[in-house]
């Protein structure tokens, strides 16, 4: 599976050329390979324009990484673009051209089709426009999609419309990015609003690396980028370090067992790991046995069949048969969304399964509770399918 992709935003008409290519630096060593930025809010005549955004586009591929330039129907008249003459934005250095408007109308497939070396990067919502480019004989390697982020608070798009259209452009084999909301106080996009840059709501105030995992499990993106900026050294810290978390060497499978990470290894035609790691806040007084289950072989995995109140890791069973399970006391009457669990000793044939709680379930005695899903990543719950691997991070 493909990683994710990550990516940075840049307004420099309020940042200067010393913050910027810090920034820039910072986000290269860490594995980010994309700029946004905004080409219509910036003031200027077409020479002023052209080379204020060829100072950002040289910076930013001196430390490898592409730049793709929101644009509009008023800019291409501004600039005196066509069409068939993309010239003007090559002077500035651009790889990928955003429409946040598109033409709706035969210019677009000639867009598509430009031989100035721009990918087109058209409004994520739009699957429709994109799939009738396609047909219109648009070339779809040259297309990509990028959704819009939301200044002002409980704007977003819905997370299921927002899910249904990466479903529709995925068919389509077409790209698509989502924005990260960096949680730093102070943070600004193009505009003079200061309260997060997501794509959907319900990012807007969770750290980061949820977000990111979220966006993983979506199972539909392909590029996540910050929207405001600056994001802080620690946010892109907690990215690249959930990333290795995530996209782990294929020998790591082979660390505890190797007959179980050829198991593992069946469910990975195209050789690349993608593992959901989760925050867990475990519980006081786990056994060693019980630690062991959760983390050892890390990589967890429904397969398919139980999807209905559990995510239910078989593997632990099988993995450490034999070992004791005690039946650790709970006083609840019953276990919650994100509680995760493990099947005791008093199901003697299922001891060492471990369970994420989906529904409620009744504490019938037969399962310890191990600890709880981080409450900002609950909803990542919702997007694990079958043969998705997941894991665990402590916290």
């Amino acid at each position: 599976m493909e990683k994710i992709r990550l990516g940075i935003s840049l307004y420099p008409e309020q940042e200067s050329r010393e913050d910027i290519e810090r920034y820039l630096k910072t986000a290269s060593e860490h594995g980010f390979t994309k700029v946004f930025t905004s080409l219509f809010s910036v003031e200027g005549t077409k020479e002023e324009l052209v080379h204020y955004f060829r100072e950002l586009t040289d910076l930013a591929h001196k430390y490898g990484m592409v730049v793709s330039g929101d644009c509009n129907g008023e800019l291409f008249r501004r600039l005196g673009a066509k069409a068939d003459d993309l010239s003007v934005f090559q002077d500035m250095g651009l790889d990928i051209l955003r429409m946040d408007g598109p033409f709706k109308d035969e210019r677009d497939v000639i867009l598509v089709n430009n031989r100035d070396g721009l990918k087109i990067e058209f409004n994520a919502s739009m699957s429709d426009l994109t799939q009738g480019i396609i047909e219109a004989g648009g070339n779809p390697d040259n297309i990509l999609t990028c959704h819009n982020f939301y200044p002002q608070r409980y704007t977003c798009p819905s997370l299921e419309a927002v899910d249904a259209t990466n479903d529709a452009l995925k068919k389509q084999g077409i790209s698509t990015a989502m924005f990260l909301s960096s949680q730093v106080p102070g943070t600004h996009g193009p505009w003079p609003v200061s309260d997060g840059l997501p794509t959907v709501e319900e990012h807007r105030d969770i750290p980061v690396e949820s977000q990111l995992k979220h966006m993983m499990a979506m199972n539909n993106v392909t590029e996540a980028i910050f929207g405001n900026a600056f994001a802080s050294d620690e946010e892109f810290e907690t990215i690249s370090a959930t990333m290795q978390q995530a996209y782990p060497e294929m020998e790591s499978l082979d660390a505890v067992d190797p007959f179980f990470g050829d198991i593992i290894r069946e469910w990975l035609p195209d050789g690349q790991i993608r593992r959901i790691p989760l925050k867990l806040h475990l519980e006081p007084g786990l056994s060693q046995n019980e630690k062991d289950a959760i983390f050892s072989f890390n990589y967890h995995v429904d397969l398919g069949d139980c999807l209905n109140y559990m995510l239910r890791s078989r593997l632990g069973r099988m993995l450490y048969k034999g070992r004791d399970f005690t039946p650790r006391a709970c006083e609840r009457e019953k276990f919650v969304k994100g509680d995760v669990v493990l099947v005791n000793d008093n199901c003697k044939h299922y001891a060492g399964e471990v369970q994420v709680v989906m529904k409620d379930m009744k504490n019938d005695g037969q399962r310890n509770l191990l600890g709880h899903i981080d409450e900002n990543e609950l909803m990542i719950l919702d997007e694990i399918g079958a043969g998705d691997i997941y894991g665990f991070v402590e916290v």
